[in-house]
């Protein structure tokens, strides 16, 4: 009896050391455009943290749009000795941000059509369904995706609240969480960093 409650107390003590030790780094991945510097806020608040172990963002750049990002994970882009399709499945974590310096151009043109503007949103919704489902091929762990600021009023800003409509549809459709950047608050990405990292 005693001896099999030493081995019990033993596994139990090896199980609460492994739960202790266990590795809680952060792998996280950011892709598309980061010249907001949106990456570097939560890559710097998962190093006060301390929980961060690697961070990614070569893959892409500021002027990727949809369709370059499919590209590179189709052709599995590479970086050092890391692939991007490698790096979706590592991830602990996947940032998303999309340029649409082609929609605030559109919007600065007096002469814009908005029923063709409205249409071609539709038509950018349809390839960033399958940009997300294709990285939902590989990475099964928390997306966010970071929507769009919107600066503009009046007709200006229906366009933009109705693009953000549109992706928030898609990342519901795919469990990816939408990042609400309508007053430009950090703060948004900062808490949904944490419910993704810290409560899941």
């Amino acid at each position: 009896m005693k001896k099999i409650l030493l081995i019990g107390l033993v596994i139990l003590s090896v199980f609460i050391i492994y739960l202790s030790t266990m590795d809680r780094k952060v792998y996280y991945l950011s892709l598309g455009d980061n010249k907001l510097n949106y990456t570097s806020y939560i890559k710097n608040y998962l190093k006060e943290k301390e929980v961060l172990e690697k961070h990614i963002y070569q893959y892409s750049d500021n002027n990727d749009r949809i369709t370059d990002i499919i590209r590179y994970i189709k052709n599995n882009k590479k970086y050092k000795k890391n692939t991007l399709k490698n790096s979706l499945i590592k991830a602990d974590l996947v940032t998303l941000s999309i340029n649409i310096d082609d929609v605030n151009t559109k919007l600065k043109d007096d002469s814009i059509i908005y029923e063709d503007l409205y249409n071609y949103i539709d038509e950018l919704t349809l390839d960033f369904e399958k940009l997300i489902k294709l990285m939902r091929e590989y990475c099964k762990e928390d997306i966010l995706f970071i929507g769009y600021y919107n600066p503009y009023n009046k007709d200006k800003k229906e366009v933009i609240n109705y693009l953000n409509k549109k992706y928030k549809e898609v990342c519901d459709e795919y469990n990816v969480r939408f990042i609400n950047m309508y007053n430009n608050n950090i703060k948004n990405i900062i808490n949904t960093v944490d419910k993704s990292v810290f409560e899941a």
